[in-house]
């Protein structure tokens, strides 16, 4: 799916779901799993999370990312499991505390794409100034979140243009080559960074970004109950997970 065709199902309302809860439900929901993620330490517990957090993506229509992000925190957990066999000193132990950090990160990853995916920039607005946080802060965090997507569409049109000039762009090249890949993708993407700043800058003072009136939106934008049960509800289930991880269900050894 584009950028451009998921922009019109935000624009159209036409996302299902969970996709449709307020965007304050779904940064509550982000800042719980963020910090409940990483006191989460059992293996069945933190694939309980996974797969609870999966749901709600895929019930807001991106089933198909929470699949992938599933399928990559099973890999990532096995092979965090068989490092603990690798006895080469130093390496073991930072390769494992680099492993932990991944699957930590995962259903964070997993959440935080869907939000941005299904969040309309004007609706986030309208949200934030509504909980009556403080100008600076929303319009930076309306760009913030207008540019993580826009740089996307950046790095994807370099790796275009360096397939049109014969360059070779691969995961192992970039792992064994680091120096070439700062030259073709990291430094022209800081050049970009510029750029884009400029353009979003000049975007959000034509769309009335600075101005200090109440903001609407076409669309209803409100904290009803049903996101004050889904953010109750994934509170819940976040705590739950948490004492559960404390018993013996924390305990118990899946990858092994």
């Amino acid at each position: 799916m584009s950028e451009q065709s998921i922009q019109q199902k935000i624009e159209q309302n036409l996302f299902p779901g969970t996709a449709n809860l307020d965007p304050r439900c779904k940064l509550l929901l982000l800042i719980f799993l963020g910090f409940f993620s990483y006191m989460i330490v059992g293996d069945v517990t933190g694939l309980l999370l996974m797969v609870v957090f999966g749901f709600l993506v895929a019930a807001g229509g991106d089933g198909k990312w929470a699949v992938k992000m599933l399928v990559a925190y099973v890999v990532v957990a096995y092979l965090n499991t068989r490092l603990k066999y690798v006895t080469i000193p130093g390496l073991s132990v930072i390769m494992s505390v680099f492993g932990v950090t991944i699957l930590k990160f995962i259903p964070i990853i997993m959440v935080g794409r869907w939000v941005l995916r299904t969040t309309c920039m004007d609706d986030l607005m309208v949200s934030l100034e509504r909980a009556k946080f403080p100008r600076e802060i929303t319009i930076a965090f309306v760009v913030m979140f207008r540019y993580i997507p826009t740089l996307k569409i950046e790095h994807g049109m370099i790796r275009n243009t360096m397939k049109i000039r014969g360059i070779v762009d691969t995961f192992w090249k970039k792992l064994l080559h680091p120096l070439s890949t700062m030259e073709y993708i990291l430094v022209p993407l800081l050049m970009r960074c510029l750029k884009v700043t400029e353009e979003l800058a000049a975007s959000g003072t034509t769309r009335g970004l600075e101005r200090e009136n109440v903001r609407y939106s076409l669309r209803p934008v409100r904290f009803g109950w049903k996101e004050v049960a889904v953010a109750a509800g994934g509170f819940l289930v976040l705590f739950t997970l948490y004492v559960l991880d404390h018993t013996a269900v924390g305990a118990v050894v899946i990858w092994r």
